[in-house]
């Protein structure tokens, strides 16, 4: 199998399973408190494993689609408008679509209750302007202090389009950096680690998201040489897996931006590296493609399903009372918002294919 077919059986492959671990880092059960962040084991396996393992996904993301944006090598004022020209199908209108799904599902709920979800302001006084802020940041509405958009998964899309929008920059950053580090491994890598170090001083600004750019341009590092990046990682599969175990361990006694960076660079290489392996031996395969496809929707609707998931357990009707019940309510928890939103998708692509071509940005 070529290369850059084996690299896009992995890609494919590997979609389903990253948006089912971005599914496990919405569903941290720990931040509702009581008996949720106390329980022994549970709560401790449940923390760890949405706040660190689960957040995984999110580099892997980046890292691919700065790999496609750039991946013919190529730059100039006509393909960056080309591609910013289908982006604006594939990312932007569904961006609008989805919020404004969700903005209008949350004020049909503050109808009820006088209080619109997620953005938590009173619906007496939810304003125009805060409707618009939803579309963006729902902190800014002064309630919630979380910064993104309404559908907040889609913090994710915000910052990627902004990233895209800004790729010129990306463009000649990777540049300045190939011919910096010229054609001497030790100076690369190096030089990559000032890079991630220096990344600890971006400024948090909503929507320039330093990690966006950061694995954004690690793909377009890739994409700009023309080289597959599957080639490239394959060699460190198992010094990449326990370097990411060692970081994990030395960050336990020393947490800090750059350790948790780090982790995530040797995580993308661990990951596409087994998974190159795995897929050509046939151990994994993408036979169906449905889940690969249906995955820009599960990522899209899941969280209003999960929203009222957690907002249930929440109340206090529910207890987990033990921590094995705690993890079974927390795993059925993902399964029910993975399943649910594969039916949704199921029924829209069945009754509705249009309307559902449009929610999936062009994608099929």
């Amino acid at each position: 199998m070529r290369p850059t077919d084996l690299q896009s059986k992995v890609i494919a492959f590997l979609r389903f399973p990253l948006i089912v671990l971005v599914i496990f880092a919405h569903c941290n059960l720990t931040t509702l408190g009581g008996e949720w962040g106390t329980l022994p084991f549970a709560g401790r396996f449940i923390d760890i494993f949405s706040r660190r393992v689960a957040l995984f996904a999110i580099p892997f993301f980046f890292f691919i689609s700065g790999y496609l944006f750039f991946k013919t090598g190529k730059f100039s004022l006509d393909i960056y408008l080309g591609k910013l020209g289908r982006r604006l199908q594939s990312l932007f209108v569904p961006y609008i679509l989805w919020n404004l799904l969700f903005l209008l599902v949350a004020i049909i709920v503050g109808l009820f209750t006088n209080r619109v979800p997620i953005i938590g302001v009173e619906m007496s006084k939810l304003t125009f302007l805060d409707t618009l802020k939803a579309f963006w940041d729902i902190s800014l509405s002064g309630v919630s202090t979380i910064a993104a958009p309404i559908n907040v998964p889609f913090w994710f899309l915000r910052d990627l389009m902004v990233v895209m929008v800004c790729s010129p920059v990306v463009f000649f950053a990777v540049k300045w950096f190939i011919l910096l580090a010229g054609k001497r491994p030790i100076v690369r890598y190096a030089l990559f680690l000032v890079v991630i170090f220096a990344m600890g001083y971006w400024p948090k600004v909503t929507g320039f998201n330093a990690d966006c750019w950061l694995f954004f341009g690690y793909g377009a590092y890739y994409g700009i040489r023309k080289k597959e990046f599957i080639v490239a990682m394959l060699p460190y599969a198992l010094p990449a897996f326990i370097l990411l175990l060692v970081l994990i361990v030395i960050e336990q006694w020393f947490p800090g931006e750059f350790l948790y960076r780090l982790q995530h660079v040797v995580a993308i290489v661990f990951g596409m590296s087994f998974t190159t392996i795995m897929v050509r031996a046939g151990t994994w395969y993408v036979q169906d493609m449905s889940l690969s496809n249906a995955s820009f929707f599960v990522y899209a609707f899941h969280y209003l399903v999960l929203g009222g998931l957690i907002a249930l357990l929440g109340s206090g009707l529910f207890g987990p009372h033990a921590w094995w019940l705690e993890l079974i309510i927390y795993l059925l928890a993902v399964a029910i918002a993975v399943g649910v939103s594969l039916l949704f998708y199921w029924l829209l692509r069945t009754k509705l294919p249009f309307t559902t071509y449009i929610l999936m940005g062009g994608r099929r």
